[in-house]
């Protein structure tokens, strides 16, 4: 159940990493390191659960030419589930490798593609039922960004599309029940747009997105479309070297609350 929004935050840190290295410029490499935390709570009408998730990942791009970069990223996810109707938790560890290219197309805009591979162990423990379990996964997205100079300010409108395709293997439970193994598939597109400041050192931001999907993100939730916002701030360590501060969350999702934090570390040289 919790699988998909797992996969989701993997490839939202993807696409972040991808749109912080289409405007490193300034040297042929650069490398990003991140760290994010989710804290989501689903209050359905026959299962209350929550869900506290950490990961990181590792980005290296290169500058191929004046308008093109290419690069990959490692990540790495804990999720943790408390199942307070069920009596139980589960958790799952991901680890997930992707590739992505980006394209100054003209004007600011730009075009980017990123493909990605990873594996699940799911291990999940409840009153009434224990299983362990492996999955798989793939993801494809591809999108369009616009960056537009406002003077002090710096703007960008995007559109992405996404694919992620999950195979989970056959298990047998602790009562000797054996599950087959089951495929699944999420679509979904985000339409988003970021406003910065940049005042010196600090380059503040609020950010805007909605995801619309071809059924529900997550099964018993009734969201197939919802709105995320962020707001946070990017520091200038050196010309080279820079941090930022992201804090987002949700509205508009129908019963589920959801908050995030995560840091990051760029670097080019």
């Amino acid at each position: 159940m919790n699988l998909k929004n797992s996969l989701k935050t993997i490839v939202v840190a993807t696409y972040a990493a991808i749109c912080t290295n289409a405007l490193a410029d300034e040297k042929l490499w650069s490398v990003s390191t991140g760290l994010s935390y989710r804290d989501s709570n689903f209050n359905l009408p026959n299962n209350k659960f929550g869900n506290e998730s950490w990961s990181g990942n590792l980005g290296l791009s290169r500058k191929i030419n004046d308008k093109t970069y290419a690069g990959g990223s490692i990540a790495y996810s804990n999720a943790d589930t408390r199942y307070d109707t069920l009596s139980g938790n589960a958790d799952i560890d991901t680890t997930s490798l992707s590739v992505f290219v980006t394209r100054n197309l003209a004007w600011g805009l730009y075009a980017n593609a990123s493909l990605g591979y990873g594996k699940s162990d799911i291990d999940t423990n409840t009153a009434a039922l224990n299983y362990d379990t492996d999955a798989n996964f793939k993801t494809a997205s591809i999108g369009l960004t616009q960056y537009i100079p406002l003077g002090s300010f710096f703007a960008n409108v995007s559109a992405r599309y996404t694919h992620i395709s999950s195979d989970s293997d056959r298990f047998i439970t602790n009562l000797g029940n054996p599950v087959p193994a089951s495929s699944n598939t999420l679509n979904f597109i985000t339409l988003g747009g970021q406003v910065t400041y940049q005042l010196n050192k600090w380059a503040p931001f609020v950010g805007l997105d909605w995801n619309k999907a071809s059924r529900e993100f997550i099964a018993g939730t009734g969201d197939e479309d919802y709105f995320g916002y962020s707001l946070g701030t990017r520091y200038t360590i050196t010309k080279e070297t820079s941090i930022g501060l992201t804090l987002n969350s949700v509205f508009d999702k129908r019963n589920v609350n959801e908050n995030g934090a995560s840091i990051s570390l760029s670097h080019q040289f």
